[in-house]
């Protein structure tokens, strides 16, 4: 009996899109055993029609909002990025009644309530397992396979190009700048690295891990962000004598009626999972009420690990379409009306331990100010380590702090970094165990 196709319209054709096409060509008998329906691209939407991209022309046009509202086009895949045409097709396609799967974590994060809602008024779907950890199928997981359970806390690598940097700033003692520029060399980082080391690509993924574990819509305007852009050797080193590694973490966490979201670099004990995940690889630590603790790993960025997750996507809704099963699992886990849009707890208000690196001249008197300081604002030391001894120089003092208020360390430093023995802006580090 000849199977039914699935008609595909893909949205962008660079580095995701291509791998698409390819595996969706490669394994269609493989997923001929999954499901009665063969899936088969039908539009491609680029820029230029004259680029030679190595298949037909006839699978290419210039006209996205012809492409969406196609009636014989089943499913829009989006791989354009976070820019306003994106949105509009997405909008035009749910409009249309074709569904939609997505690799867009801005754009989940900034209008995924919208989305839903007009997926729902529709009819239809949006998926979108590709937008958070590449191959990684964390938003499934957190979903469907988690349903019955509460998230308590979630740690999240979801930055494969700040891990990577980190990672040849440990194992092979690089700086910052000779790492990232492997990175960039490599493929891993862009030429404009900023939303990698700064943490604003972490912090759009944290916002949609966000809504899946609590069904809390935040702005990524409220999530405290800050990158590993002024990690040093030094720390590196420090970390590693006191135990710990340096990781760039996504952090949501549940306290009462309060939850956390924070994204910044963060020194976690050599003895927990996350500090042995290296290279570009991502992971996700999660504590649940019921299950308890769990880790999903593996490759968070790539043209194949990406477009497995879309493919993905596209088998899900290829059955769903097939079998015409009513639409019951909501895209974000919760209900679209039970979404919360609010605000997470103030940094200010955070209580953890803190690694405190000051740049100071090697001079008398330096040390006991410091820690009168400290002591004023209830900070108490934990460990406190002085790195060289060059009378009139700089050199770092490391201390290491008991638990203390993100408030307090803060009104510390502002009074330390005006003494004249402090020779340039002092650089915290966040310690999670």
């Amino acid at each position: 009996m000849k199977r039914k196709v699935t008609k595909i319209g893909l949205l962008g054709f660079g580095t995701v899109g291509k791998e698409v096409f390819r595996i969706l060509n490669e394994q269609q008998d493989y997923f001929a055993h999954k499901m009665e329906s063969d899936i088969e691209v039908k539009s491609i939407c680029v820029k230029d029609l004259n680029k030679d991209r190595g298949i037909d022309k006839k699978y290419f046009t210039t006209d996205y909002k012809a492409m969406a509202s196609d009636s014989e086009i089943d499913v829009i895949v989006e791989l354009i990025g976070d820019c306003p045409e994106a949105l509009d097709a997405i909008k035009v396609a749910l409009k249309h009644k074709n569904s939609v799967v997505t690799a867009n974590k801005a754009l989940i994060a900034k209008h995924g309530q919208e989305l839903f809602a007009l997926a729902r008024e529709h009819n239809v779907e949006i998926l979108f397992e590709a937008s958070v950890a590449g191959g990684i199928p964390v938003l499934r997981s957190l979903r469907e396979g988690l349903a019955a359970d509460k998230i308590k806390s979630l740690y999240g690598i979801i930055n494969g190009t700040s891990n990577y940097i980190l990672t040849k700033m440990t194992q092979e003692k690089a700086d910052y700048e000779t790492a990232l520029k492997e990175a960039q060399d490599k493929g891993f980082a862009e030429a404009d690295p900023s939303a990698d080391v700064m943490g604003h690509d972490a912090a759009y993924k944290l916002c949609v891990l966000t809504m899946l574990c609590h069904g809390k819509v935040i702005s990524v305007d409220d999530v405290f962000c800050r990158g590993i852009y002024y990690i040093q050797p030094i720390d590196i080193e420090m970390a590693d004598k006191f135990g710990f590694v340096i990781k760039l973490l996504g952090i949501t966490k549940t306290n009462g009626n309060e939850f956390e979201a924070r994204v910044h670099s963060t020194m976690v004990s050599k003895t927990d999972p996350l500090a042995h995940i290296n290279g570009a690889y991502n992971a996700i630590q999660y504590n649940c009420h019921y299950a308890g603790k769990g880790m999903l790993y593996g490759l968070g960025a790539g043209g194949a690990p990406t477009a497995s997750a879309v493919v993905g996507d596209i088998i899900e809704l290829t059955k769903n379409i097939r079998s015409k099963n009513k639409i019951n699992i909501e895209p974000s886990g919760f209900l679209s009306d039970s979404l919360v849009v609010t605000k997470p707890k103030d940094i200010l208000d955070l209580k953890t331990r803190y690694y405190i690196r000051f740049s100071v001249l090697d001079k008398p008197n330096v040390l006991a100010s410091i820690t009168s300081v400290l002591g004023k604002n209830n900070i108490s030391v934990q460990h406190l380590y002085q790195h060289g001894e060059d009378e009139d120089q700089t050199i770092p003092l490391i201390v290491f702090t008991h638990d203390a208020f993100e408030k307090d360390v803060r009104k510390a430093l502002r009074d330390i970094d005006k003494m004249d023995f402090i020779t340039q802006t002092t650089k915290i580090i966040r310690i999670e165990e």
